[in-house]
């Protein structure tokens, strides 16, 4: 008598000879696939060789997608999941799952987008809970790169691969994914919405990444997405988020607003209430005393390391430095390093020295230190923006703008013909309708509107 995993391979060879047989196949698996992840392992090994990557690939996924779930198991106390495997069948396992991501049929896959997501998440989670995080990074890597359509194209798989590298502390892998700027999110083949918790993560992951690279602007980017998505009630990732989003901005010295403008008020109200230390910090560097910082990070310190921020906000101590020696350049043209020293709080005047030589070598300010005399000369900004690197620069802006302007028009476009817009547009016009007096020339069709 054939085993189950057995049938499934014959009626997975069966329906995949037709012509757009993807959707059956589909139905398949979803009638099958508790009965795979009760098959035994090595039946469902043999069922891996029989199949091909190129007509057979749906049925491929579900098979591992059943491997992964055979590993975890759920704690009865706590309800949490762990998986449990050995050492040489994790092996069998990446390296089928890297031959799969590699080699599969993706136009196929994306019948099941769903289950492909599901499977590449769970292999995430297994590795980090062993602490191998940094075997599945490249696995991860391809399957993002593959499974798109654009590049521009947000998928759950992309937090995933955030996850791992902050886990392995090996972030070169996720910047060609993070330095894209994300138009569009891949739709679930289920008729559920987006992930919501999968693009908070991957802006938040993504945020830390940069954080760690001293990008604040751009990690300021990412917390600042995070932080003031659309929703109806506050989330655990939105505070964290929020949390680090003041800090960086700090350290930046970029000056935002404790909360985006364009938050719903609902989320700006419970983020300020949950931050109560950042705001302090927030309102004592804006005082530009550096005692006053100093106080409050230590009052503070305790909830800081808590939160795993502390590190940052010393780099918040470190920037209100910068940010009073910028102000002295606003102020003076000629000083001594010594009255620079004092002026900013700076214990010593070769501490004042050595912050004047980085910021100059950042181009934060322009200077010009002469040792004999121990005085530094403020000078302004020599750019004259009339070279070839300055023009390149404002036609890589330009084109950039114009691109931003051309996919603002196409989303327009498809909101506007979306039923949803259609039926409020129409409700609206009939309201106006109601409120004007009943003249056939003051009647506007929904059509004109729209």
């Amino acid at each position: 008598m054939a085993s189950a995993t057995e049938k499934f391979v014959i009626s997975i060879c069966e329906i995949s000879v037709a012509p757009e047989s993807q959707n059956a196949v589909c139905t398949l698996i979803a009638r099958l696939y508790d009965s795979l992840v009760k098959s035994p392992t090595a039946h469902l090994d043999a069922a891996l060789g029989a199949l091909t990557h190129e007509e057979h690939s749906l049925g491929i996924l579900a098979i591992l997608s059943a491997k992964l779930h055979q590993l975890e198991v759920v704690d009865a106390g706590s309800g949490k999941r762990y998986y449990s495997v050995e050492v040489a069948a994790l092996d069998k396992l990446l390296a089928q799952l890297d031959s799969f991501v590699r080699a599969g049929n993706m136009e196929h896959v994306r019948y099941a987008v769903d289950t492909y997501t599901e499977m590449i998440h769970r292999m995430a989670e297994l590795l980090i809970h062993r602490k191998e995080a940094i075997r599945g990074i490249s696995i991860v890597a391809k399957a993002v790169e593959r499974i798109r359509t654009s590049e521009t194209l947000l998928t759950p798989t992309h937090t995933d691969l955030c996850h791992l590298c902050l886990s392995a502390k090996s972030f070169q892998a996720a910047f060609p994914f993070l330095d894209i700027d994300i138009t569009d999110l891949q739709k679930p083949s289920s008729q559920a919405a987006y992930d919501s918790k999968a693009f908070l993560l991957y802006y938040y992951y993504g945020g830390m990444i940069y954080a760690v690279f001293k990008k604040f602007k751009r990690a300021s980017y990412f917390f600042e997405i995070a932080i003031s998505t659309p929703a109806s009630v506050i989330s655990a990732i939105m505070v964290q988020a929020y949390k680090k989003y003041i800090l960086v901005n700090l350290i930046s010295n970029s000056g935002e607003p404790l909360v985006p403008k364009f938050t719903a008020p609902v989320l700006s109200r419970g983020l300020k209430t949950h931050a109560g230390a950042y705001q302090d910090l927030y309102h004592s560097y804006n005082s530009s005393v550096q005692s006053t910082l100093q106080a409050t990070a230590d009052k503070h310190r305790p909830i800081f390391e808590r939160d795993d921020n502390y590190g940052l906000v010393k780099q918040c101590i470190k920037s209100l430095y910068i940010k009073n020696i910028k102000k002295l350049t606003k102020t003076f043209l000629t000083l001594s390093i010594t009255d620079v020293a004092n002026r900013v709080h700076l214990p010593t005047s070769a501490e004042a020295e050595k912050y004047l030589l980085k910021m100059i070598e950042n181009g934060e300010i322009y200077a010009k230190i002469n040792k004999k005399d121990d005085m530094v000369e403020f000078h302004d900004n020599p750019e004259k923006y009339n070279n070839p690197a300055m023009l390149a620069f404002i036609q890589q802006q330009e084109k950039i703008c114009v691109a931003v302007n051309k996919k603002m028009s196409d989303m327009e476009r498809e909101i506007s013909v979306t039923p949803d817009y259609v039926s409020k547009v129409g409700s609206y016009s009939a309201d106006d309708d109601m409120a004007k007096p009943s003249t056939s020339a003051g009647m506007t069709s929904i059509s004109e509107n729209l």
